[in-house]
């Protein structure tokens, strides 16, 4: 039996995510839907990435082996990946030629196989408010001052992707969930933001496998451009390597925030809406893991507790 960490085991859980490290050198096989043209940057670039993530300094040394999904493929076999990753709803970057008509949005083939995604979901998923895909194509960080001078208005590492500058950015944000996310067990879920081109939109629509978890939790209005990692979160694994400053300021870092969600952690915490959160994961387990899980965070709590005692706090 396997059950989602309600928020009375949320102890155990930050627990978890805290003492879970990233895979150590292995080799996930990302699944990615996309509905960016073959012949799109979108593509290449990342294809260029999965050949050298596993030598990134920053990254955990783990190698992906990556296929491309799109709504005119036929449906694949989940259980053979380690994760599925989702591109975001802004369409930037995705036509056929620089500079011309872009891709629309198509997350039909998401939608057609809700049931067998589901049927291989696995126990660790990332969502986030961030179209980070593109912003990691694109070389954004916010640790690098904007240049109005310059011809892309600054702010960007370079080259992208791979320049050790870029990590604390939008590279680090989506390849530390990626990461994450792969080394479970079962088909580990990744999904960027959701919107905001037509044709978007797909997290809450009735075929959706993450509407029950999602909707009414959604907010889109404004964009977070200066997100918080507080001093809890920056310990987790998918933090790895970041920092406020380096999330920040990316013209649009963040598209939407999402409230409290039952077996949801906050990952990086909004500032324009305290309370709320631009990045969530969640983890399922077999139930005995989470009851050893909770009795660790008992004993925590407990040996907290004796020492306060102890010193009259």
């Amino acid at each position: 039996m396997r059950i989602m960490y309600p928020s009375l085991l949320s102890a155990a859980l930050i627990a978890g995510l805290s003492l879970s490290s990233l895979a150590q050198a292995n080799t996930i096989n990302v699944l990615w839907y996309t509905y960016a043209d073959p012949a799109s940057e979108y593509r290449q670039k990342f294809s260029q990435l999965a050949s050298v993530v596993h030598t990134l300094p920053q990254s955990d040394g783990s190698s992906w082996n990556l296929t491309y999904w799109d709504a005119t493929s036929a449906a694949p076999d989940f259980s053979a990946y380690n994760v599925l990753v989702v591109e975001s709803g802004e369409s930037f970057r995705t036509g056929a030629t620089p500079g011309g008509p872009l891709a629309i949005p198509n997350y039909s083939g998401i939608l057609d196989n809700k049931v067998a995604i589901e049927a291989a979901r696995g126990d660790r998923t990332f969502i986030t408010g961030a179209d980070s895909d593109f912003h990691a194509l694109r070389g954004d960080t916010g640790n690098i001052p904007d240049d109005p001078s310059a011809p892309d208005g600054g702010g960007k590492c370079a080259p992208a992707l791979t320049a050790s500058s870029c990590w604390d950015g939008a590279t680090g944000h989506s390849v530390n969930a990626i990461n994450w996310a792969g080394s479970g067990n079962g088909l580990g879920i990744v999904s960027f933001l959701d919107g905001e081109h037509p044709g978007s939109f797909w997290w809450t629509n009735a075929n959706s496998f993450l509407r029950d978890e999602l909707a009414g939790h959604v907010d889109y209005a404004g964009s977070d451009q200066n997100p918080v990692i507080n001093s809890l979160q920056a310990g987790y694994p998918f933090n790895s390597g970041l920092t406020s400053q380096g999330l920040s300021d990316w013209d649009n870092s963040f598209h939407a925030t999402f409230l409290p969600i039952d077996g949801y952690t906050q990952i990086v915490d909004s500032s324009l809406r305290p309370g709320s959160a631009v990045a969530i994961a969640t983890s399922v387990v077999p139930e005995s893991e989470t009851y050893a899980m909770m009795l660790a965070g008992l004993a925590l709590i407990g040996t907290i507790t004796r020492r306060r005692k102890l010193s009259g706090a």
